[in-house]
């Protein structure tokens, strides 16, 4: 061999040559030894039959130490390798594979998130596998409380009885509808689909249209509106709205929320009040009361006016009220008056009882 024929000195430096590649490639083991122990993920490799061939500490805290022993069998008790096992799918094919997978824990579920991927040698062939598991617990719980979270707020913005709008404030599509809830769309005559992309100022009157730019700038800045306004729908015909809106930050960009109520049966109901009002004034404007003390003639039973002339009492309390008079003759008068026609209309019973009806009356009144 070729080591015979090397020097004594020859010898000691090829020695020293293979303890200096010893201790790089140990260096080289300990430092990715460190990254892996760093990675703060649970590693571990396994051969093509499946045994444990390394666990990081992360991953013995994990599971425990089993190295040497086949993985179905120390994570699952199995006799097989596991049908969703993602190292026998990376062995299949040499490409790598997710899974996600969940046991029962204290206080609740724990969830791990797997990723294995082929190891190869110098001639590009596959001898093992290195899976890495991460626990995603929290990433998990986050995502089910997100969407918790969205699934109250689409059933409060679905069911609001208010029209509900999200529009974009800022940037090329500023002023353009990016939600709108079924209410918006049945209060506009369009579907929710169709409100999706058109500009709110597509549903304003023209008047109203010209100010939406102004409107939009106000509420970016920070202003919270609150006002009436007109709004048209598909078939063209208007009306009256309450609209509240505000800033809406999502993600850094700035959009508008704004609820928008129909008040059309509000003014209807104002302009029925207005109208009703009206005709109590003038009501009131044609009645007309008497007040205080009338000067009257203790003979004559004229009454002297505001202006010092005397009128009869008819015409003085027809000027003065809504009253007016017809005229007729009482008993007492027609007796004292014309005695003959007055017992001939006693004559009839009728008459008579008519008549002493009025009598009573007139007395009891007296």
């Amino acid at each position: 061999m070729a080591e015979k024929h090397m020097t004594k000195k020859e010898l000691t430096a090829e020695l020293e040559r293979l303890r200096a590649e010893l201790a790089l490639a140990q260096a080289d083991k300990a430092a990715a030894d460190a990254v892996i122990e760093g990675l703060g993920d649970a590693i571990s490799i396994q051969d093509r039959d499946f045994r444990i061939l390394y666990q990081n500490r992360k991953h013995r805290d994990y599971v425990g130490e089993h190295a040497g022993e086949y993985c179905y069998r120390a994570y699952s008790g199995a006799d097989h390798v596991c049908p969703d096992c993602a190292v026998e799918k990376a062995f299949a094919d040499g490409k790598t594979y997710r899974l996600e997978k969940s046991r029962p824990a204290d206080g609740g579920e724990f969830f791990v998130e797997i990723i294995a991927s082929p190891l190869r040698d110098v001639h590009g062939e596959i001898y093992a596998g290195v899976e890495a598991v991460r626990d995603i617990t929290d990433r998990v719980r986050m995502q089910r409380a997100l969407q918790e979270s969205e699934a109250r707020y689409r059933m409060l913005f679905e069911s609001a009885v208010d029209a509900v709008f999200i529009i974009d404030a800022e940037g090329e599509n500023t002023g353009r509808i990016i939600e709108a809830n079924r209410a918006a769309a049945g209060m506009h005559g369009y579907t929710a689909h169709e409100l999706v992309g058109m500009k709110i100022s597509d549903l304003d009157t023209p008047e109203v249209a010209s100010k939406a730019p102004e409107r939009i700038k106000n509420i970016a800045s920070g202003e919270w509106l609150k006002t009436e306004l007109m709004h048209q729908r598909k078939d063209g015909t208007v009306f009256p709205l309450e609209v509240s809106a505000g800033l809406l930050e999502i993600g850094g960009h700035k959009y508008i929320l704004a609820l928008d109520r129909d008040i059309s049966d509000r003014r209807a109901a104002e302009a029925e009040q207005e109208k009703l009002i009206s005709e109590l004034r003038d009501a009131l404007q044609k009645i007309k009361t008497l007040k205080g003390l009338l000067p009257i003639c203790a003979w004559c039973k004229k009454v002297r006016d505001d202006h010092g002339y005397w009128k009869g009492v008819e015409k003085y309390i027809e000027e003065h009220s809504a009253a007016s008079f017809t005229h007729g003759i009482c008993p007492d008068c027609l007796k004292k008056n014309d005695p003959e026609l007055y017992d001939m209309l006693l004559k009839n019973p009728d008459l008579r009882h008519s008549l002493m009806q009025n009598e009573d009356t007139d007395t009891a009144e007296t």
